[in-house]
């Protein structure tokens, strides 16, 4: 099974959309970093951009609660060429568990 896991920061504000059978839907893309040591020894980030998608009502919770910049943990499986945008090789990844890190500010 393809189960991955994510921690990154939301590029944009979520935003719910309904499909034809009126599930609510969202998609958001966030940002991840990783930092790497060259052979210099010097440390340099590397982010990485992800499309993610939420159903129903996780989709109406994030919509709610997550705004640009929030930090959160998604727990997601990966679906293929779901975005029919120009790249070849699109992948989604549907969010199966959501936590975000702002639940305790108010």
């Amino acid at each position: 099974m393809n189960n991955c896991t994510f921690t990154g920061y939301l590029l944009h504000d979520p935003q719910v959309d309904g499909d034809t059978d009126g599930a609510a839907c969202c998609t958001v893309k966030m940002v991840t970093c990783e930092y790497r040591k060259n052979k210099r020894g010097e440390k340099k980030k590397v982010p990485t951009t992800v499309t993610l998608q939420a159903w129903a009502s996780g989709a109406e919770t994030i919509a709610k609660l997550a705004k640009k910049g929030t930090k959160m943990t998604v727990y997601a499986s990966a679906r293929n060429g779901v975005m029919k945008t120009d790249a070849t090789d699109d992948v989604v990844f549907r969010i199966n568990e959501f936590d975000l890190g702002c639940l305790d500010k108010e």
